[in-house]
């Protein structure tokens, strides 16, 4: 079965409509790009035609089909490569189609990405067809901004806005996605796309998440054994990376929690670290750099912030 675990709203939603019979013909899944709506729309398609119990049963023909991206009854339209808008062309031929008996199921499923780039005639030439659909067809509309959609259009739909994934289930995503990359570049990675998992994923591409893993490495040691020189000296080349500080300052608030957290459960950090700080300080030193990772959001002075910072942990230490 198509997994869509971190936006359990909308996949208690449609489980339960899916269970009563009352599954909409027409849906808007609504969040930014990268946040999993193609998955979501995937798993409709699987609700949609799936044979077995409950739905979607994941190992049917249809479920099986659907998760390869292979079934014939399911039909995915887009913005053309160097275009900008959806165009009228596109859904005219959708129309067409529709009238067409399902090949293999037991109904036919449209999804229609990036739907707020048509322009007014495309909205109401697709609105034609959600009004008075074919037996049979269901439509998914992928959307980043439901304010671009026509009322007429929206008034239609059962929209369901999608819930950004938290870092943590970024990253326990990327797992399952991504294996062959560490786990602290995939947490890296996480932390920097804030848990969009399709921004995760191209991060994963870049040299970033590397980056950032190492120099929080660094940045610990530092922190625990060097001056405060070499500690600015690390966060110096983030002055004009807020994107970049937010993965380092994740991954280092992580890695003081988890080392307070060996005290107790003694499961293999490095002595030298133990030995450097207690299981309270290095709770403190989380939290500080948490709350430094917080004013980041805010447009401060990057160098200010973090010379502010590396003084509070200093402190804590010594």
């Amino acid at each position: 079965m198509i997994q869509f675990d971190y936006n359990r709203r909308v996949t208690g939603t449609l489980a339960n409509l899916s269970a009563g019979g009352r599954l909409p013909h027409a849906i808007l899944l609504e969040g930014p790009a990268g946040i999993g709506k193609k998955t979501a729309a995937g798993l409709i398609a699987q609700i949609s035609l799936c044979e077995g119990e409950p739905k979607p049963c994941g190992v049917c023909p249809h479920c099986v089909k659907v998760e390869k991206r292979i079934h014939p009854d399911v039909r995915f339209y887009t913005v053309p490569d160097g275009k900008k808008e959806f165009p009228i062309e596109l859904v005219r031929q959708l129309r067409q189609d529709a009238y067409v008996l399902p090949n293999e199921g037991c109904c036919k499923v449209y999804i229609l990405d990036r739907a707020h780039t048509m322009n007014a005639a495309a909205q109401n030439a697709l609105l034609k067809l959600i009004e008075e659909p074919p037996e049979n067809v269901r439509f998914v509309l992928l959307c980043e901004n439901r304010s671009r959609m026509l009322p007429t259009i929206l008034s239609r739909v059962v929209s369901m806005e999608l819930e950004l994934p938290s870092a943590e289930q970024c990253a326990e995503a990327l797992a399952r996605l991504a294996p062959e990359h560490s786990e602290t570049e995939r947490e890296a990675a996480a932390a920097g796309a804030g848990g969009n998992i399709g921004q995760a994923l191209d991060l994963l591409g870049t040299a970033k998440p590397s980056r950032a893993a190492a120099d929080t490495r660094r940045l610990q040691e530092t922190l625990l054994f060097g001056d405060r020189y070499q500690a600015l000296k690390v966060l110096a080349a983030y002055d004009k990376d807020r994107e970049g500080l937010r993965q380092l300052f994740t991954l280092l608030r992580e890695a003081f929690a988890k080392l307070s957290a060996a005290h107790y459960s003694h499961s293999g950090a490095d002595p030298r670290l133990l030995n450097r700080i207690t299981a309270t300080q290095a709770l403190q030193v989380s939290d500080i750099v948490a709350q430094a990772a917080l004013r980041a959001e805010r447009n401060v002075s990057i160098p200010l912030l973090c010379g502010c910072m590396v003084e509070e942990v200093k402190g804590i230490l010594t």
